[in-house]
């Protein structure tokens, strides 16, 4: 299947300003000869492709992608009753290859023409490394090294961001289920025939270990930027997909995420830690006029990864958060049913507030200097609290209950709840507990519909949050996997 028309733009995916570096100047077109010519250049273009990830109105990466992640599970609902829109197409488990209905397309398109841009950025270090790499200075090479690196993880964050969403969970027959086109050069007459979805774990498997080598070499960044614990936190968070179903799980994907997550716990010098009691609270508190300070998230200590929104701001602030002064947000309510889950003294409890223009309840983990749609809150696409719950999952699926336990319970009292909850759990409820405690803490990040569907479970969502009739989707639904856009 032939589906990348869109790529022809290859002007567009070249184009990026750094608006976080003011000496770095617009790229409108970039050659192999010209500005990937240099380390600079280099340098520059990869930032180009960051900003490739952020989401200043509802056609561009971050903003789709959190939708097909978040709208199709339960623990959000819509605010209105009304025709399906593009921005809850999703929620209707509608496969719309139109442009103008559903994220899907524009989700596709913006995929690919990072990965387009990223591939370029490659093409251009490849060739230096064939000519000036040895003229470098031994600090400009480390900074060349990490640069490559960077960029096989983007393109892999890309590609598992993709096969998620287009190719059947893991679980089922990965070997003969299609995956998604991999594309490894910027020429736009290369379109290869599409991958099997193991094929295309097997190729994100590979970049993500190319680039958490290469990005050993010794250059210091906030986390704005990715590393190698971020392509550590990738790879736990692959194989976690990869670690079967509940009721067939298998033990070496699942050894594998448990390795990975442990490397980022505890083989990062102390560079992370769990916030704890105010510090956490304060993490995805209400920030709504900048009282706390969340827009600048780059010194968190938590996060992993995340995309620094505090320049420019992201459109995803719209799903959640509504504006008074211009009528608009709040497309998506926290659910009543992940409202119910919720415990007395529970910190995540204070991650919800009244909204009293809309009498809305909403969440706050996007509420920071809110502006009509935009959010200042940073993206984050990793954290440490994550690494810890994919230990848990993968320990009960091993049957090391002991282990499951001692991780789960990490997150369950640094969110302010009894350790008894955890330790007087039987066996048998521990990985339901788990997935309870995964769903809770990273509500509202993109992860909800997925970790029913790749642990082989039915998303229900209850009557009261789908229009007065329940909603059951099997993991197995042809609803669960998207259709390639077909223009």
């Amino acid at each position: 299947m032939k589906h990348i028309t869109i790529l022809i733009l290859t002007g567009l995916l070249a184009t990026a300003c750094n608006k976080q570096i003011d000496s770095i100047r617009p790229l409108t077109k970039i050659d192999k000869e010209g500005e990937l010519a240099s380390l600079a250049g280099i340098e520059e273009t990869t930032i180009g492709n960051y900003i490739l990830l952020q989401g200043s109105g509802f056609n561009y990466f971050d903003v789709p992608m959190h939708d097909l992640g978040e709208s199709r599970g339960n623990n959000v609902t819509l605010q209105n009753w009304t025709l399906p829109g593009k921005t809850t197409d999703a929620f209707f488990y509608r496969n719309s290859n139109s442009p103008t209905q559903g994220n899907s397309y524009d989700f596709y398109r913006n995929a690919y023409q990072i990965i387009v841009s990223v591939n370029t950025t490659l093409e251009g270090i490849e060739a230096m490394e064939a000519t000036s790499f040895s003229t470098l200075t031994e600090a400009e090479k480390n900074r060349f090294l990490y640069a490559k690196g960077e960029n096989h993880f983007l393109r892999a964050l890309i590609y598992f961001s993709l096969v998620r969403v287009y190719g059947k969970p893991y679980y089922q027959t990965p070997g003969q289920s299609p995956g998604v086109i991999i594309k490894t050069t910027s020429d736009i007459e290369d379109i290869p025939e599409r991958a099997s979805v193991q094929a295309t774990y097997d190729f994100i498997l590979s970049d993500l270990h190319a680039a958490a080598q290469l990005m050993k070499a010794p250059v210091t960044k906030n986390n704005a930027f990715v590393s190698t614990a971020a392509a550590w936190s990738l790879l736990s968070r692959v194989h976690l997909y990869r670690g079967g179903s509940i009721a067939n799980p298998d033990a070496a994907a699942n050894e594998l995420a448990i390795k990975y997550a442990d490397s980022v716990i505890n083989h990062t010098g102390g560079k992370y830690a769990l916030l704890q009691g105010d510090a956490y609270a304060n993490m995805f508190g209400d920030d709504e006029f900048g009282d706390i300070g969340r827009a600048n998230g780059t010194t968190n200590k938590e996060i992993i990864f995340a995309y620094d929104n505090s320049q420019g701001g992201s459109s995803i602030g719209q799903f959640y958060h509504f504006d008074a002064i211009y009528g608009v947000g709040a497309t998506f309510l926290p659910s009543s049913e992940f409202k119910s889950l919720l415990k007395p003294g529970d910190i995540r409890g204070t991650f919800l507030k009244l909204n009293p223009n809309s009498n809305f309840v909403e969440t706050t983990k996007f509420l920071v200097l809110a502006e009509a749609w935009l959010t200042r809150a940073p993206y984050i696409y990793f954290r440490l609290a994550e690494m810890y719950l994919n230990r848990a999952e993968a320990y009960a699926k091993l049957g090391n209950t002991a282990l499951a336990k001692e991780n789960l319970k990490t997150i369950h009292t640094r969110a302010g709840l009894p350790a008894a909850d955890i330790d007087n759990l039987a066996a048998a409820d521990v990985m339901a507990a788990v997935l309870k405690e995964r769903r809770i803490e990273l509500a509202f990040e993109g992860h909800n519909s997925f970790d029913y569907f790749r642990n082989g479970l039915p998303m229900t969502r209850i009557a009261a949050d789908n229009n007065g009739t329940a909603l059951t989707i099997q993991p197995t639904d042809p609803k669960v996997v998207l259709e390639l856009p077909k223009n």
